[in-house]
């Protein structure tokens, strides 16, 4: 029976080349987008499996809410894990990671400045999963000044030599004891580092202070435990140990705080959660996230398999199009199959067995696509997906599944439409169905340019969006900024440095400060014009120097800069307007504001001694926030060099600024960007997920219109003899293209009106990713119509100018 349907299915193909063609090619398209975005989702949600325990690691987040302000982030105290282990019988262990800054580290005659040096606790590798090749990594990190270096890391210092036993010499003063050799951190990791030192080198880990939050807290929970149930018992931990210190602070009884509408409390976060769902589901502040972090958006892959998913549905809907267009052709088969005994079920059977063999046959030319395609789609979105059958036992059987599924879909309607002519009816003429043929054909149509309309929108709003960010004035002045991004090689150095570059005529100005336009910028609590009070504003804060509002540009709206002629300058600080916002005072000039100590009660008294005009230091996904500029040698981790330069002659700046580099840097290389460079990498996720659509945009046209072809000709092939007769009753060429084309193109504009709410709604939804936003403007929508509309009556012209240009006498004698 099966021989029997696939012999069928087999002649029909070679019957009508064309369509088979164009069946064959849609699905094979189809079906190897579906599979390419759904290998990139499958690696995007993969992120932590690789540990052991991931179904009980749990991060521990700190959610306040302060003056209305709320913020969850991913910093907790020194004593927190400790505390819930010795108090929650339902914590099993706990580890913490911390971050110190960059090191020089030298072993022989090899100096590199290390910035991916982390701390951790001894019981780090007891909770994560990863292997060792050298050393006891269940006591590598338990004693002082212990290190524990990744496979890369020993390679590059050592060679192929074990180097446990040998020593680090750390910024020319410590040794620190090499004890373990790990594996990398497995790519599909959200965090991953080089270097993890022992936290017991420090004293900062062992303190007692409750109000700092420094670390990463992850616990190893036993397995089935109720999160909330959790959570509400951690708030206990905070009311008995942040609350009463908080108020104190404050100078407020714990009572007030807590009537005040404030908030402190612990959360756990699932480990398979981090990668994927910070942002959308914990709210987490990208900003206190660790700079060797991985974090994406869980939204794109939705986007992703949207996508493909709609691809392939175009695809499919071309299929069934084609199928009942050609109903008429195989009438007489059902009609004969069904007076020679032949039952509907029978014939179901049959169409979709033909439909399955046409499904599987797409999906060997898929595969091929997908290995010649898969190369150039990782180079597009700089990842290392593979695609092999025989990886593991499920890939093949998954294919086969795919292939199944689809010929089902495919062929459903197609094999119940056919599978219901009527045989005695059939035989006398026809199965007597063209208007509900018609109307279905229809229906596909419009659902297939309404998604490719869809797509078209998406597309155009995501790259608005990013030209959007790309030319919105910052509040400072991004062109010719060159960014040395390692600026704390040179720290006692960096005076002497800016001054040396400035002898160059082409160097304009040169500035040193803490990171901007990355994670990481660290904030504080401040007090406006008193010492005490609860009216705490949080704040980012900056470390610079005299000459940052020069080389940014800044525009000062009140008061003055940090001016070298103002020796106490170091105890002012500038503030910027949503600073000035928050306070009850518009004319903040000469007040104080005071500075919390998380681990006293000492508040620091600063000077305001003038206000700038907000400018974007982080991505427009958030909205300015209040910012305090101090001018101080540069406290935090990562020390950050910019140079205006003129627009002339760049390369030869650069290359000058390197020689003067070289002198104090000693082996290590300059590691510069352009300004622009960087700020471009905050959007990265849009920049992908902006190509990938306009790509599979344009496959989903091509898809579309492939059917439309198909259909095109099936229907002038139908109407050979009208259009013949036509033109001998008179009827011009552009007269009868325009007849043939009509329903064509209200089929278009219906699918638009379709498309455009749905656009809308998504997009308009996207968008609120952004604090600064373009608009879904009504001109989109005008762009993608007249896009598809010009596509679509390419596709039909093609076939219908052909048609109308045929003599007249062949086309009488058509039948």
């Amino acid at each position: 029976m099966l021989k029997n349907y696939f012999t069928i299915a087999l002649r029909n193909l070679m019957r009508n080349k064309i369509f088979s063609l164009i069946n064959i090619a849609g699905l094979a398209v189809g079906i190897s987008c579906f599979i390419i975005l759904g290998l990139f989702v499958l690696d995007e949600i993969g992120f932590d499996n690789f540990n052991d325990n991931k179904d009980q690691i749990y991060r521990v987040l700190v959610h306040f809410r302060f003056q209305g302000v709320d913020q969850t982030n991913a910093k907790s105290c020194p004593p927190l894990g400790a505390a819930l282990k010795d108090n929650f019988p339902e914590v099993i262990n706990y580890a913490r990671i911390g971050y110190f800054g960059q090191h020089n580290l030298r072993y022989n005659d090899k100096i590199f400045r290390e910035g991916d040096i982390y701390t951790a606790d001894s019981s780090y590798f007891e909770i994560f999963t990863l292997p060792f090749l050298y050393g006891d990594k269940k006591n590598s990190l338990r004693n002082p000044n212990t290190i524990v270096i990744s496979e890369t890391a020993s390679k590059k210092y050592f060679g192929d030599i074990n180097p446990v036993g040998k020593t680090f010499t750390v910024d020319n003063s410590a040794e620190y004891l090499i004890t373990g050799v790990m594996k990398d951190f497995p790519k599909k990791s959200h965090f991953s580092c080089n270097f993890l030192l022992s936290m017991s080198t420090y004293e900062e880990p062992t303190s007692q202070d409750w109000l700092s939050g420094g670390y990463t807290t992850y616990l190893q929970m036993k397995k089935g435990i109720d999160i909330n149930e959790f959570n509400n018992k951690m708030k206990n931990i905070a009311k008995k140990n942040i609350i009463p210190l908080a108020s104190s602070m404050l100078g407020i009884a714990p009572n007030d705080f807590i009537k005040s509408g404030n908030i402190y409390e612990y959360l756990l976060q699932p480990l398979s959660s981090i990668y994927l769902r910070s942002q959308t589901d914990y709210n987490v502040d990208s900003n206190t996230e660790w700079g060797n972090e991985r974090i994406s958006n869980i939204t794109y892959s939705y986007i992703f398999l949207a996508v493909g998913s709609f691809i392939l549905l175009i695809a499919i809907f071309n299929f069934m199009n084609l199928s009942t267009a050609k109903s008429e052709k195989r009438s007489r088969e059902v009609g004969i199959r069904k007076t020679l005994g032949s039952n509907r079920s029978k014939l179901i059977s049959q169409f979709l067995s033909e439909s399955i063999f046409i499904s599987m046959i797409s999906v060997m030319f898929s595969v091929l696509l997908i290995y010649l395609l898969l190369p150039y789609f990782n180079d597009f979105i700089n990842r290392k997906l593979s695609f092999n059958l025989f990886d593991n036992l499920f890939n093949l059987p998954a294919l086969i599944t795919i292939g199944i599924i689809v010929g089902l879909i495919a062929g459903s309607y197609p094999a119940f439409y056919l599978s219901s002519f009527q045989s005695a009816h059939i035989l006398k003429g026809g199965p007597g169905s063209k208007s509900r043929k018609s109307r279905i054909r229809s229906i596909l149509v419009i659902v297939q340019f309404a998604i490719s309309i869809t797509l078209i929108i998406g597309t155009i709003t995501i790259k608005n969006q990013l030209e959007f960010i790309q030319k919105r004035d910052l509040g400072f002045n991004r062109e010719a900024l060159i960014a040395i991004n390692n600026g704390s090689v040179i720290t006692r150095n960096i005076k002497v440095f800016q001054q040396e570059i400035l002898n160059n005529p082409e160097v304009i100005s040169s500035t040193a400060s803490s990171l901007m336009f990355a994670s990481g910028i660290p904030g504080n609590g401040y007090i406006f014009d008193k010492m005490t009070g609860s009216n705490v504003i949080p704040a980012q804060m900056l470390d610079v120097d005299y000459d940052f509002a020069k080389t940014y540009q800044l525009k000062i709206k009140d008061g003055r800069f940090f001016s070298r002629e103002f020796n106490s300058d170091t105890n002012a600080v500038v503030i910027n307007e949503a600073m000035v916002k928050r306070f009850n005072n518009r004319n903040p000039v000469g007040k104080n504001l005071a500075a919390m100590k998380n681990d006293t009660k000492e508040m620091i008294p600063f000077k305001i001694i003038g206000i700038i005009k907000d400018f974007n230091y982080e991505s427009l996904h958030k909205t300015v926030r209040p910012l305090v500029l101090h001018l101080s040698h540069i406290r935090q981790a990562s020390t950050v060099i910019t140079i205006r330069v003129a627009a002339t002659n760049i390369n030869t700046v650069i290359s000058s600024i390197e020689k003067v580099w070289n002198k104090f840097s000693g082996s290590e290389k300059m590691y510069w960007t352009f300004l622009n460079e960087n700020l471009e990498r905050m959007y990265t996720s849009e920049n992908r997920i902006a190509k990938i659509t306009t790509v599979f945009s344009l496959l989903a046209i091509i898809i579309a219109c492939l059917g439309l072809f198909g259909l095109v000709s099936f229907i002038t092939e139908q109407r050979t003899k009208e259009i013949g007769i036509r033109k001998v009753l008179g009827a011009s060429v552009v007269e009868i293209v325009m007849l043939l084309s009509k329903e064509f193109t209200w089929w278009v504009l219906l699918a638009n009106l379709i498309a455009w709410p749905v656009a809308y709604f998504m997009m308009n939804n996207w968008l609120q990713n952004f604090a600064y936003r373009t608009e879904v403007g009504w001109l989109v929508f005008i762009l993608a119509a007249i896009i598809t509309l010009l596509i679509a009556f390419a596709t039909v012209s093609s076939q219908t100018i052909k048609a109308a240009l045929t003599n007249p006498a062949k086309s009488i004698r058509y039948e």
